[in-house]
């Protein structure tokens, strides 16, 4: 029996996370696993909240062979963080260690996993000898570094997703929390220095961009870097135009670049839009709304629908989707799925970044918020033109980012780094006898 170990740091609590981008992109990677190996064996790192009794463990486990039909079994550790006590202890180790970064996103690396239940669950699922392994993002990537000896020739398939220090570097540039948060400029060079070792490590890095992979083999020298672009499955049927004048924006409002790009929407740019446009109607939808620091609306013309399971309604009724998107890196799977549903979508050159859509025949590209509400008046006053926008964005998208494509690719990836694995693997061996 050939079987895959997957490890992560974010888990999909219930159905409505499995809908966020890393959990899309996370279940296309399971998918074309399914039609490789005989079984997957997932291993999340979950915070202590999370309740991991045997019973909890279970119901997860048929959810997600529910959710992503694959046959898989579940494992679940959790991850219990010291919270630093100075500054000192929060900002000045993560200067020389990556491992000691606490002020990463939770899916980062820190020194929370590398010791303890996580350090010992990764270790245990090692010595069951996996012949494929998949680390998704880098803080797993970085603890499997720690386990080389237990990984041996085991094939890693490392999905980076975004890169880090490019994220990292734009926020406290552009939007920091406050001033003195830009002292984590200073962890950098560390992270950056992760990144590149996790690449030579791994068998195959996974990017989301053409833009991603240039960059990184120009910086880690490593010609070992795939473009897997994130993807959606294409309604075949979508209702073409909109009766009303309805901007639409959808993001998991619990990732800081979508709540900012939230707020800055409604703050900003949609007052400049009603003005002009008095019947027109902003709808905003996804979880965590009250992220947003404009939340509850004092604007009628403003809905937050917190998460909605089916979104092909709301797509019908919008007319532009707008992606004010100002920090963040990777690509945005909101924009593709705008697309697969042929709407008008205007975006800042940041939000569209990495993504193969051509300014002014598929999307319409600004910067500024006084050019970012000129576009989407436009637009709302002409339904024909925001039609053939939607559809031209359709047909471009349909070329790249249909899921089933990407689906094959994965497969095919997956197959040729099992091969070899698996042809110098004693018979029976481990993954501890691979070493």
């Amino acid at each position: 029996m050939t079987t895959a170990l997957l490890v992560s740091r974010i888990f999909p609590i219930n159905d409505q996370v499995t809908h966020t981008g890393a959990m899309h992109r996370l279940g296309t990677q399971v998918e074309a696993l399914a039609r490789v190996v005989d079984r997957i064996d997932c291993l999340f790192l979950t915070p202590v909240k999370v309740d991991i009794g045997p019973e909890h463990v279970r119901a997860h486990e048929v959810r997600l062979q529910r959710r992503w039909t694959a046959k898989l079994s579940l494992t679940m550790a959790q991850v219990r963080s010291v919270p630093a006590t100075t500054r000192w202890q929060l900002y000045g180790p993560g200067i020389l260690d990556f491992y000691s970064q606490q002020t990463l996103p939770a899916h980062a690396c820190s020194s929370d996993i590398i010791s303890g239940a996580p350090f010992e669950a990764v270790r245990n699922a090692l010595r069951a000898g996996p012949d494929l392994i998949c680390a998704h993002r880098l803080g797993v990537m970085g603890l499997l570094m720690k386990l080389s000896r237990d990984i041996g020739r085991t094939p890693v398939f490392f999905d980076l997703d975004d890169i880090e220090h490019v994220s990292l570097w734009r926020r406290l540039l552009r939007d920091p929390d406050w001033p003195m948060e830009r002292v984590q400029l200073l962890h950098i060079p560390s992270l950056l220095l992760a990144e590149i070792q996790a690449l030579r490590r791994a068998h195959l890095t996974f990017v989301c961009s053409e833009q991603d992979r240039r960059y990184l083999r120009r910086l880690a020298g490593s010609t070992r870097v795939e473009v897997v672009m994130n993807s959606m499955h294409f309604p075949q049927r979508v209702r073409e135009g909109a009766t009303e004048p309805v901007v639409l924006f959808v993001g998991f409002l619990g990732y800081p670049p979508n709540a900012s790009a939230a707020e800055v929407l409604v703050r900003d740019i949609w007052p400049k839009v009603r003005r002009r446009v008095p019947n027109a109607r902003l709808i905003i939808a996804g979880m965590r709304p009250e992220l947003v620091r404009s939340y509850p609306p004092t604007d009628p013309s403003v809905t937050f629908t917190g998460f909605v399971e089916d979104l092909a309604e709301l797509y019908a009724q919008a007319r532009v989707v707008c992606c004010p998107i100002l920090r963040g890196a990777g690509t945005r799977l909101k924009i593709i799925e705008a697309a697969a549903h042929a709407r008008a979508i205007v975006s800042t050159t940041l939000g569209a970044e990495g993504l193969t859509f051509e300014n002014g025949r598929d999307i319409i590209l600004r910067d500024g918020v006084a050019a970012l509400a000129d576009e989407c008046v436009h637009l709302l006053r002409d339904p024909a033109a925001a039609e053939q926008l939607g559809l031209a964005a359709r047909e471009k998208a349909r070329v790249t980012y249909e899921r089933g494509a990407v689906v094959a690719q994965l497969e095919r990836l997956f197959r040729a780094g099992l091969r070899p694995a698996r042809a110098s693997r004693p018979a029976g061996g481990s993954a501890a006898q691979k070493t």
